[in-house]
């Protein structure tokens, strides 16, 4: 008898693009972008500096003009302005209170 053994959640389907105005929301990992091509390692680099590190809160501030670039974020209590190409790259969960 073939038995299926439930896994663990696969990778997260949310990225920080996706997330609406004012989610809260926290980072889980972040995931290669082919956009970037072969500089992707630097801009995954980068945003880890910046503090888009796992378990990050993250709060979701604005979009630009007609929701296009920038999307503004807050984490650890500074505010950036991301690429949506540079947030794809960022999977994040929600943070339920």
């Amino acid at each position: 008898m073939d038995t299926v053994i439930p896994t663990a959640n696969p990778a997260p389907s949310l990225r920080l693009d996706q997330c609406a105005k004012g989610a809260r929301v926290r980072v889980v990992t972040l995931i290669d972008q082919p956009l970037f091509g072969a500089q992707d390692e630097h801009v995954s680099l980068r945003l880890k500096e910046l503090g888009f590190l796992p378990g990050a809160p993250l709060k979701v501030i604005g979009f630009g003009l007609l929701g296009a670039d920038p999307l503004a974020v807050q984490v650890n209590g500074t505010k950036f302005a991301l690429r949506r190409a540079e947030a794809a790259k960022i999977c994040v969960e929600p943070i339920t209170v």
